[in-house]
């Protein structure tokens, strides 16, 4: 596995959002963050905050851990998503805070899970 580049502190920014629609799902988080490494314009965090309290969040190393090659949370060009979904910049610390607080929820490769993604 290749080491992923360590970004600019320069270059991250954090954001949140609300769940789009006024009901959110069962099981959907209501608020999401996200931090980014906006010259790379790569997702390396996210924090979800769900309505009964539980904090869940997942990095780009947490999905790396058994060697699967992870290169953004998200899929696409993230910070064009910034400029047309109703994101809010916060400040890092307030991302940090949350992030401390939360509990690992890899997403894309959970313990277990085969591991057959090329990216």
């Amino acid at each position: 596995m290749t080491s992923p580049s360590i970004p600019d502190l320069n270059s991250i920014e954090c954001y949140r959002g609300r769940w789009p629609d006024p009901d959110v799902p069962l099981g959907e988080p209501t608020w999401l963050y996200y931090e980014i490494d906006t010259v790379a314009d790569v997702v390396l965090r996210t924090v979800d905050v769900f309505a009964d309290g539980r904090i869940e969040r997942n990095s780009i190393a947490l999905e790396e851990r058994k060697g699967d090659r992870c290169p953004s949370l998200v899929e696409g060009p993230f910070m064009d998503t910034v400029r047309s979904a109703p994101l809010d910049p916060i400040p890092a610390v307030e991302f940090e805070e949350l992030w401390q607080r939360g509990r690992d929820t890899p997403v894309l490769f959970p313990d277990g899970f085969p591991k057959t993604a090329q990216f």
